[in-house]
């Protein structure tokens, strides 16, 4: 047997930590193996893994070597001929190696690697990875597993590249975390009530397969995942997992934040910022609609979510808190909406009888009676915004941008956040808020960061609520009191009033199986903005074109007349009588999820409700603000499904997403 071993310089991960470690992850492994009793050419190079099938040799002819050529568009590394099976080190989920073929498919002992020196006896070696279904027509999101087994009659062989490949996936990056222990909450209630059947059959065998231990807790009671998060010790757990629907989700994100909030010693009512939780969510989908994960992952396929997790590849995702004049409310991981969405979500909670069909009937009632709501909204309006025909574009000149796996948007805005999370301390900030009075705070220096205007529109600073001032008028109305300049150029007040059948603020597309584009179609996961969607109080046949566009591929609600969309970091709705409302009113956070009588789509009430992550919120004083990528969640962001353009000498090719995940750029040679 051939076998090569060697330092690969080009391809060592600027990530990888420093000394004997580094210098083993740039080695470069050649063998011959047998895979199916044929024999194969493996090669371990940099992060990727090829195999290539051995060809016959005639006599007086050697070997060709395997075939490689530089990639063409100018970024280092190497791509591999049509033969060759190329896998990305991210896609394995485990290694295992065994005396026989059955023994090395077993699931991956928790043991760490020793450093003594035994003579080794196994000869297959079994690698365990995923695959993204690229060649699927109706769903290309979609991760299966995989096995790859190769024999070798040398154990020294076998043993030198299972330690090599056990090395480069336990070595971290920053955008990738291997989970070893992990929180699990699952929500038996939610959906089609199948929560835990969903995780025993679905999600436990993918979690053993990657060997990871997994403590889980069935919730009995609302607010229970929240209330364990806000007083549970919870620093020997890698990450947190769901398995159930939005609401399951929103209660996840809730109890991470404000226990964050706490941490810091900040005010729960009105924190003078909202900080970034330490451990990152993974969200396996078991509800109804399952908006939040169909966004991210494209899919609501619940082995692909749990893939997701366990090939630790995570996003900041963009969350909303969402407060009255009073106080700090909850915060929103999809979309808050008052009006038609708000009646379904309402008179829905009667009928949880029936499972999913709730919304079926209770969304038919609410759409028959067609009602309108009169309300005042005021938005920060962007103004570089790509919804605004009349204001430059951000992205490549592209005003129909779509947020896919690799999105430049979101990746930019991670950027930004990284460097200025390296200049600020959360804990020294708080504690100077704390010291000082408030008068007296200093205000937040920002980074010398250099950045041309179009990157500078992505991230303008967001105005915080005690940064807003209101002129005597509107301030006397019941929106927010705080100090804001109307003068500065980098924001815009806009004041909106009508009749509206439905108001969105969405924070992701809030796609799923039934409306694949969402409500908000060009919403990004992390570009730290929000949509505002109105749609106009009209006849019964809009509203039926409305309800079409989202429902098909192919629709656009902003070609509707009736429809505005906004993209904003902030807005603040209030009812004609808002300040009545909210005294009469008395909100409980813990109380959230009851149905109220006043947003009974039957009744005679001229208000309706909101409709916060599937959950009932009952105030008509709301201030809704965007935080970019508060949140890391376990996902790299759907895949298109349209074919990519190739590049032509007229123009520039339309971004597209990559055709496979070996040729993503998650890999360090592409950095």
């Amino acid at each position: 047997m051939t076998q090569s071993k060697q330092p690969l310089p080009c391809c060592s991960s600027s990530s990888a930590a420093p000394g004997a470690r580094s210098q083993e992850l740039g080695n470069i492994l050649l063998n011959n193996f047998q895979l199916k009793k044929k024999s194969y050419r493996v090669l371990l190079h940099g992060q990727q893994l090829i195999w290539e099938r051995m060809q016959k040799i005639k006599e007086n002819e050697k070997q060709a070597p395997m075939e490689t050529k530089v990639i063409p568009d100018g970024s280092s590394g190497c791509a591999y001929g049509p033969s060759s099976h190329v896998l990305h080190i991210d896609d394995i989920i485990s290694v295992k190696s065994g005396d026989t073929k059955v023994a090395s498919m077993k699931p991956p002992d928790h043991l760490p690697i020793s450093g003594v020196s035994t003579r080794p006896t196994n000869q297959y070696l079994t690698i365990n990875y995923a695959q993204r279904l690229s060649k699927s027509k109706t769903d290309c999101n979609r991760w299966q597993l995989q096995r790859l087994t190769l024999y070798n009659a040398d154990p020294y062989i076998v043993r030198q590249w299972l330690e090599e490949l056990q090395l480069r996936l336990n070595d971290s990056t920053p955008t990738r975390m291997r989970v070893r222990r992990l929180l699990v909450f699952i929500n038996p209630y939610g959906g089609r009530k199948a929560g835990s059947q969903t995780y025993e059959r679905d999600v436990k065998p993918v979690f053993q397969l990657a060997g990871i231990d997994a403590t889980c807790i069935t919730t009995q009671r609302a607010n229970q995942i929240r209330d364990i998060l806000l007083t549970h010790d919870l620093s020997c757990y890698d990450a947190v997992c769901c398995v159930g629907g939005d609401g399951t989700v929103a209660e996840v994100i809730n109890g991470l934040i404000f226990r964050r909030i706490k941490e810091l010693g900040l005010d729960e009512r009105k924190p003078a910022f909202i900080p970034r939780p330490e451990l990152t969510v993974g969200v396996i989908p078991a509800g109804s609609t399952d908006t939040i994960a169909y966004s991210m992952h494209g899919t609501a396929d619940v082995r692909t979510a749990a893939i997701h997790v366990i090939l630790g590849q995570h996003r900041g995702l963009d969350v909303c808190s969402v407060s009255n004049s009073h106080t700090l409310l909850r915060f929103c991981a999809s979309v808050l909406s008052y009006g038609y969405l708000g009646d379904v979500a309402a008179q829905s909670e009667q009928y949880r009888w029936m499972g999913t069909r709730r919304y079926e009937y209770s969304g038919v009632k609410a759409f028959i009676s067609n009602r309108g709501y009169e309300a005042e909204l005021r938005l920060i309006e962007e103004v570089n915004s790509p919804l605004s025909p009349e204001t430059p574009v951000i992205d490549d000149d592209n005003v129909s941008t779509i947020c896919y796996a690799n999105c430049q948007r979101c990746s930019f805005a991670s950027s930004v956040i990284d460097q200025r999370s390296s200049i600020f301390n959360p804990e020294q900030l708080a504690r100077s808020r704390e010291e000082l009075p408030q008068n007296d705070v200093p205000p937040v220096e920002q980074p010398d960061l250099h950045f041309n205007p179009s990157e500078t529109a992505l991230l303008r600073p967001r105005p915080r609520p005690n940064q807003i001032q209101l002129t005597s008028s509107t301030a006397s109305g019941g929106l927010l009191n705080s100090t804001y300049d109307l003068n500065s150029p980098d924001h815009q007040w806009k004041s909106i009033k009508g009749n509206f059948f439905m108001i969105c603020g969405a924070n992701i597309t809030c796609a799923c199986s039934r409306s694949p584009n969402g409500i908000s179609r060009y919403s990004h996961l992390g570009d730290g903005c929000l949509d505002l969607i109105l749609v106009k109080k009209t006849s019964l046949i809009n509203n039926v074109r409305f309800l079409l566009n989202t429902a098909g591929r192919g629709g656009d609600i902003r070609n509707l007349p009736f429809v505005e969309v906004y993209r904003t970091r902030k807005f603040q709705f209030r009812t004609l009588s808002a300040a009545a409302a909210s005294e009469e009113s008395n909100f409980s956070l813990a109380g959230s999820c009851q149905p109220i009588a006043q947003a009974d789509v039957g009744g005679t009430s001229e208000y309706s409700s909101w409709n916060c992550d599937g959950e009932v919120v009952t105030d008509l004083d709301i201030t809704m603000i965007s935080h970019c990528q508060l949140i890391d969640v376990f996902m790299r962001g759907p895949h298109s499904y349209s074919k990519p353009l190739k590049r032509d000498n007229h123009g520039p090719m339309s971004p597209t997403t990559p055709n496979s995940s070996s040729d993503n750029v998650y890999c360090c040679c592409n950095n």
